[in-house]
């Protein structure tokens, strides 16, 4: 029988601990990571969910005072149709336009929350010699 010798089996033993401590501290940065873009994800969504239902309420009371500002004016059935059809084109032209002004915003965000940028690895060739 062979006998192993002392020094492979305790730098094998060093190897195993400092890539089992490797592989705790990447899951711990990938906690942090993960709770950082959480983090500021909820945030984002609670921010504009408040800003919405204020500027819901806005819009609603600014409606009302165009249709009875309008209503002064002509026959007040006539004034309301007038602001539902405003609102109805601008329904029209953000369904139209949804890419635009919803979709590739909403990517953006994500992708500049979630995804890493890259490092700037730019090659630089040298004009004097031809790259073949």
């Amino acid at each position: 029988m062979e006998q192993s010798d002392p020094r492979s089996s305790s730098v094998t033993s060093a190897v195993m601990s400092t890539v089992s401590r490797y592989i705790k501290l990447l899951l711990e940065d990938t906690r942090l990571n993960v709770t950082e873009k959480l983090t500021r994800l909820l945030s984002a969504l609670t921010v504009c969910a408040l800003l919405l239902v204020l500027a819901l309420a806005t819009l609603l009371f600014l409606s009302l005072a165009a249709g009875q500002a309008l209503a002064d004016v002509m026959n007040p059935i006539w004034a309301y149709v007038i602001v539902a059809s405003f609102y109805a084109v601008i329904a029209v032209v953000i369904f139209f336009c949804k890419t635009v002004l919803i979709v590739n915003p909403i990517a953006r965000f994500l992708s500049r929350l979630l995804i890493e940028a890259p490092e700037n690895t730019q090659v630089v060739h040298d004009q004097s010699t031809p790259v073949s």
